[in-house]
């Protein structure tokens, strides 16, 4: 007989699968099955009304309170949860459609005795923007910096899968719902703390909670000089670190924790440029770039600030106008870097990105590969070397790397869209189809947490459209051009899509206003199967000849 509740802290189990609603985990046999939190969500829903049918409405207000979706959010995770449980639609064992009205879980559950999971050995973990405590509230930059740093620090810890900045600074201020905000991240631990600058003295608060349980596994306050922030982040990196792994760190991983250091003010412009640089916007950039020249006055042999001066220039050049001056200030910059600080795996990142620049391929992969060898969990690293690796034609090799950073990030939509690509042009189209589905689940869990990320709506129509979702791919580019007409990353991909849908028309204006002005990477363009349907046309030879 199928039960017609089951409890929330109640491991229950239907065929080879077991699953725990309380936090959401599922395994097949000895095996944990990874979803997306809203998967997850809905697979609770569905087990906790077993036996009886959940409408869409009740999934809509369950899963997605207080934001407003269509119905292809919940389709997706109906489709997710089968082939994680490989189920049929047509023949289902699990979940069944109830036509026009919901969804019903159909399968016998047992309840089971919770499997015993080791609380001292944590798989992944969120670090959350600090809370500003100062007077003037004034210092988001360096709460900021200082989450970040703790970030880079602990990617450094093996087996621990820390979600990017661009998630978990979603979630900010105090009240926050620990267990909501860990579902939301896919995440077993979190890092909350506050931040009190005054003058030349800081005090930082820091915890580590368990999120299945709420349980502080760790906290302290420090009280130093501004100073001491260096020694104050190792230690907190050193004591979570340590807390999750149940044991001593290796003599790697221990020198990943340690930061290089400077004196306040070189570090401050140095937090205030970083954050800056993520936006990837061309203003943001610029100023970014003069907040890390303002570092390098104040400490020219700070390394860091010459990684990331490199690392602005060189996405200027390459997206900005391939300007030679952006070009050669990243050389300098980055060869700089590498001479202040060569076991710097961000030194290491951008020296290879400036040197794929110049189409030196082969010097750059060294310098790639020794990034991830420093730190095998750099995204960045993975992420811009198969960029390199696609641009110049090695199609195979920019899957692999494209996959391993999806996996590095597995937040990121970017890398499984980009995956997607280079496995279709390889002929293996079931795994681009996966890919394409993963990058939209993780396009949508981003804009739940922030619906006018542009660089979601724009990249992933793309995908919806070769998941065959065509108006729903027009709609996430029109919104994506309504928010912001003037990004580059929207127009291109916009003209993208209609490429795709073979409008040519539509396709070539909106090259004309990016590629127009010489935005873009010629190298890329040149391989993606995107263009394919414009490439006889005497417009867009005229742009491309304007690209460098």
């Amino acid at each position: 007989m199928v039960p017609h509740a089951v409890a929330m802290n109640q491991l229950v189990s239907f065929g080879p699968y077991r699953f725990e609603p309380q936090t959401a985990r599922l395994w097949s046999d000895a095996a944990e099955i990874r979803l997306t939190p809203k998967a997850a969500a809905v697979l609770g829903l569905l087990v906790g009304r077993a036996g009886q049918p959940v409408t869409k409405q009740e999934l809509f207000a369950s899963v997605w309170s207080n934001t407003v979706v269509s119905d292809d959010a919940l389709v997706t995770c109906i489709q997710e949860l089968r082939k994680a449980l490989g189920d049929d639609a047509k023949q289902p064992r699990y979940i069944e459609t109830r036509h026009r009205s919901g969804y019903q879980f159909v399968a016998a559950l047992a309840p089971q005795t919770p499997v015993a999971v080791a609380t001292d050995e944590v798989a992944a973990i969120a670090v959350l923007p600090f809370v500003d405590m100062s007077p003037g509230r004034d210092q988001d930059y360096f709460c900021e910096g200082l989450a970040e740093e703790l970030i880079d620090a602990l990617t450094h810890v093996e087996g621990l899968r820390v979600a990017a900045r661009s998630s978990s600074f979603q979630f900010r201020g105090a009240g926050l719902d620990i267990r909501e905000v860990g579902r939301s991240l896919g995440v077993d631990a979190l890092v909350e703390g506050s931040v009190r600058k005054a003058g030349d003295r800081v005090r930082v608060t820091v915890q580590l909670v368990e999120v299945a349980s709420g349980y502080h596994k760790w906290s302290r306050r420090f009280d130093r000089e501004l100073g001491d922030v260096f020694a104050i982040q190792e230690q907190i990196a050193e004591n979570i670190a340590t807390t999750l792994r149940g044991g001593d760190l290796s003599g790697r991983e221990r020198h990943g924790l340690r930061r290089l250091h400077t004196a306040a003010a070189p570090y401050e412009y140095f937090l205030r440029g970083r954050q800056l640089l993520h936006r990837l916007y061309q203003p943001d950039l610029e100023q970014a770039g003069h907040m890390f020249e303002r570092a390098i006055e104040l400490d020219a042999g700070y390394a860091p600030a010459w990684a990331g001066l490199a690392t602005v220039h060189a996405l200027r050049f390459e997206w900005w106008g391939a300007s030679d001056d952006d070009l050669a200030q990243a050389d300098r910059a980055s060869r700089t870097a590498m001479e202040l600080a060569p076991e710097l795996a961000d030194a290491h990142m951008a020296r290879g990105f400036t040197l794929s620049q110049y189409r030196r391929h082969d010097e750059a992969e060294l310098h790639f590969e020794a990034a991830t060898r420093i730190n095998p969990n750099l995204f960045d690293a993975y992420y811009y070397y198969a960029r390199m690796c696609f641009a110049r034609g090695a199609v195979e090799r920019s899957a692999d790397l494209f996959r391993k950073a999806a996996d590095v990030r597995q937040e990121d939509f970017q890398s499984p869209m980009l995956l997607a690509q280079s496995l279709r042009m390889l002929g293996r189209t079931g795994e681009a189809r996966m890919a394409n589905r993963e990058s939209i689940a993780r396009a949508e869990r981003i804009l739940a947490l922030n619906p006018r990320d542009v660089r979601a709506l724009s990249l992933i129509a793309g995908s919806l459209y070769e998941d065959g979702q065509v108006e729903r791919a027009m709609e996430w580019s029109r919104r994506s051009l309504e928010f912001y007409p003037d990004d580059m990353g929207a127009i291109i991909n916009a003209a993208c899509l209609h490429a795709k849908a073979r409008q040519k028309e539509q396709a070539l204006e909106l090259l004309e206003r990016a590629l127009g002005r010489g935005w873009g990477k010629r190298d890329w363009i040149e391989h993606d199967p995107d263009y394919d349907i414009l490439r006889d046309e005497p417009r867009f030879q005229a742009l491309l000849a304007n690209l460098k």
